[in-house]
């Protein structure tokens, strides 16, 4: 696991849980302990919520080696993902490092969100080895893992990639390398209908977060975009009503365009800088993540009971 970060650490701990053995690497080794620490916490946190066993703990933990040598990390790695910060020319450089240490059958990933797997692989020496594995934060938690062959990758390195993380407990989907995907497509897709709305003073950032998570939301855990369309009859999705929809949606092809922008411009970055869309001086942004956790929690539980045939806690 190349890189020691918040997503670094999710991804090494979900790969330890599903039984691999990781070697988390950090550029910088003192790096490494906190990293380390935030991947105990994050069990805590799971044992606390009925996710995982106390009694594996030291068991999981101890399958997470962290080292500062790049060289000895890889060296006997059958898999190796990158997840540092998305910048194209860093994540070519360090895939290009690892690339020449680890075993020539290995195959190299990356986590990256946006960036395409056909560029990540163009400088490797066996680009056939390449295949992009996109976790969404937080990696521990959420199932579903985006699997993005680029032009050169391998039949081999997209079942190897598929594989690994079926046995570590995710749902890999394989998605063509276009711009974000399909994750990313419908985040940001959802974001630019919303802030052009917004932006035309037709709507608060407060109601469209309520329209989305007590509503639309609320029912996609059992019907997709096109299981609903079916369900509705596509005879209502071609009517003229639905066509005035379509021709009424947002077409801003620049986040500068929007309220986006303007927030960007004056330095308000959300979270990070106090304030965003909203006022993060005044909500208190870890309780929020442990909110967003505990739903996505109480989500995988209810579907775990609802395959193993058991009444969930929401219906007891």
């Amino acid at each position: 696991m190349l890189g020691s970060g918040t997503m670094g650490g999710q991804i090494a701990l979900s790969l330890a849980l599903g039984g691999a053995h990781v070697t988390l690497w950090g550029r910088r080794a003192e790096a490494l302990g906190p990293a380390l620490d935030r991947c105990a916490e994050d069990f805590d946190f799971l044992v606390g919520h009925g996710l995982t066993d106390a009694g594996d703990r030291t068991a999981v933990l101890e399958r997470i080696t962290p080292r500062a040598d790049l060289a000895n990390s890889v060296v006997d790695a059958g898999f190796v993902i990158e997840a540092i910060a998305e910048d194209l020319t860093l994540k070519r450089a360090l895939l290009g490092e690892a690339e020449l240490a680890a075993p020539v059958t290995t195959v190299l990933s990356s986590t990256t969100s946006a960036l395409s797997a056909s560029a990540l692989q163009s400088n490797l020496r066996r680009p056939q080895n390449f295949c992009i594995a996109h976790y969404a934060q937080p990696a521990h938690l959420v199932e579903l893992v985006e699997v993005v062959p680029g032009c050169g990758s391998s039949d081999r390195a997209v079942a190897a990639t598929t594989a690994l993380l079926a046995q570590t407990g995710k749902t890999p989907v394989t998605c063509p390398d276009i711009p974000g995907f399909l994750w990313s497509r419908i985040q940001h897709a959802v974001l630019r209908e919303f802030a052009s709305l917004v932006g035309r003073d037709l709507v608060t950032p407060k109601a469209c977060d309520t329209i989305l998570k007590v509503g639309y939301a609320s029912r996609l855990p059992a019907m997709g975009a096109f299981e609903h369309a079916d369900l509705a009859g596509l005879d209502l999705i071609n009517s003229d009503a639905a066509k005035a929809v379509w021709a009424d949606l947002s077409t801003v092809a620049d986040p500068a365009d929007t309220p986006v922008g303007e927030l960007f411009s004056n330095g308000k970055l959300g979270m990070k800088s106090g304030r965003g869309f909203y006022d993060w001086t005044v909500r208190d942004a870890e309780a929020f993540k442990r909110r967003r956790d505990e739903e996505i929690i109480r989500r995988i539980k209810f579907n775990r009971d609802a395959e193993a045939g058991r009444p969930s806690e929401e219906e007891s």
